[in-house]
């Protein structure tokens, strides 16, 4: 059994790095938008832009996770980016 699961492992191993390497990358962007909000006194929370992206993900989810899987890894993702954002109005004030 273990000799069927390391290659298997590893491969998500490799997948954990790629989905780290671009979670960093849309953080960084979230820090961007926060930028531009702080100069334009934008609010960081949109409801309506958080709706748009889980709809998106949702319509362009592949499988197997199902659409509300998707989103509520996404409501997450969002949840931490807003939070950077948030850090970065404040040091504009």
């Amino acid at each position: 059994m273990e000799k069927k699961l390391k290659p298997l492992r590893e491969q998500i191993d490799a997948i954990d790095t790629q989905i780290l390497d671009l979670l960093g990358r849309r953080a960084r962007l979230a820090q961007e938008v926060g930028h531009v909000k702080a100069e334009t006194n934008a609010p960081v929370f949109r409801p309506e832009r958080e709706a748009q992206v889980l709809r998106t993900v949702a319509d362009r989810n592949p499988g197997p996770l199902t659409g509300p899987d998707v989103q509520t890894i996404f409501r997450e993702i969002m949840s931490a980016c807003r939070a950077l954002e948030k850090r970065v109005a404040v040091a504009y004030l």
